[in-house]
């Protein structure tokens, strides 16, 4: 099967973006390879038969579009080289109307052009290129003869079915890019839900665990670049196995639900919220000290004890321990949240219903108090 070389190199994919940007840059290289090989090839012929002028044109366009492929491979820039691109055939279109190329067969030369210029510019601005293209060689066709602009062989038939034949063919070629512009586009916007999908919890409606790995990430590259705290937490349900064990599943759902709401609410937007598994719940709490992460999540325990069982069945209280920690450089989301972890054991050991950091869990294990 082939495989174009220098795609995972070049272009990794890992998303709609990039496979369009590796799509772009096959086309192009395509298109170049393809074109510079046909100029290169009549414009030795043509000077080989001493039609220097054509030849020169054909020669110039080559070394054109050998640099629009240089500053393309270069930059990336695949908007710009486009319409470098159908500059040189717009003009190239026109030369071999004009001229009529050798024995009057220049024209035929039109063709695909129209084909690569909206193949390159897309179904919207490609389409009013070669409209203008079209338009314009129809003038030089209609008054060219009568001007002495054009080859006095190009008789009326011929004019005027190579005017239609060359609509009829962008016609077709801008059905075909419309159709791929539109597959493209749908399939970013399927990919879209499924990468929201992949990122969310389905219960709840919050991050699940690669969506706060993406957030974590995020998080932590602008703490390298400007210094930013953050810190972490980790909510547990308190004895929601013996809840859900005596109402049921849907009730426990329920709780669920209605716990995840509270955490969000009582958070700000630049703070995400994640279900991390089972009962457990994980918060990432922006530019943040773990004392103030303190202060926030109490927020949180004292609002899920005060209105967690409303619209549910349960009468008992519904209450949370939280273990929190603060993000140190170096540090992985798996690592920070282990700490978080242990901090959250250390709640539930003590009582329940109460917060816990990191760093007093240091203090008590530098105390002799042993977790057990």
């Amino acid at each position: 099967m082939y495989k174009p070389s220098g795609q995972v190199e070049q272009y990794p994919l890992k998303d709609f973006d990039s496979v369009e940007k590796a799509r772009r840059h096959h086309q192009f290289r395509w298109i170049f390879l393809i074109g510079a090989a046909f100029l290169a090839i009549f414009s030795t012929i043509n000077f080989y038969h001493d039609r220097n002028q054509i030849a020169f044109i054909l020669l110039g366009s080559f070394l054109l579009a050998s640099a629009i492929n240089v500053y393309t491979l270069k930059t990336g820039n695949f908007q710009i080289a486009a319409w470098f691109y159908s500059s040189i055939l717009f003009l190239l279109a026109v030369y071999l109307v004009i001229s009529g190329g050798v024995e009057s067969t220049g024209p035929l030369w039109v063709y695909p052009i129209i084909v690569i210029m909206i193949s390159l510019l897309g179904h919207v601005y490609g389409f009013f290129v070669a409209v203008i293209l079209i338009g314009v060689l129809a003038i030089f066709m209609g008054f060219g003869d009568f001007q002495g602009l054009v080859p006095s062989d190009y008789d009326e038939p011929f004019k005027s079915r190579y005017v239609v034949t060359l609509l009829a063919l962008m016609g077709l070629a801008w059905a075909i890019e419309w159709v791929r512009s539109w597959g493209s586009e749908s399939f970013n916007t399927l990919n879209e839900k499924i990468i929201e999908l992949s990122r969310t919890d389905q219960l709840t409606g919050l991050f699940n665990r690669r969506g706060l790995e993406e957030r974590f990430d995020s998080k932590v590259n602008r703490s390298k670049r400007g210094g930013e705290s953050f810190s972490i937490g980790l909510l547990d349900i308190d004895d929601f196995k013996v809840i859900n064990d005596k109402y049921g599943h849907l009730v426990g759902d329920a709780i669920l639900c209605k716990v995840s709401d509270i955490i969000s609410s009582e958070l700000r937007t630049i703070d995400t919220v994640a279900r991390w598994g089972g009962e457990e719940f994980a918060v990432l709490l922006s530019n943040t000290s773990l004392s103030e992460a303190v202060i926030a999540t109490e927020k949180i325990k004292k609002s899920v004890q005060e209105s967690a069982c409303t619209d549910t069945k349960v009468t008992e209280e519904i209450t949370v321990s939280i273990g929190l920690t603060s993000y140190q450089p170096s540090q992985t989301l798996m690592e920070i949240i282990d700490i978080a972890d242990a901090a959250l054991y250390q709640a539930k050991i003590e009582g329940k219903n109460c917060i816990r950091t990191s760093s007093e869990r240091k203090t008590s294990q530098q105390s002799g108090l042993h977790i057990v």
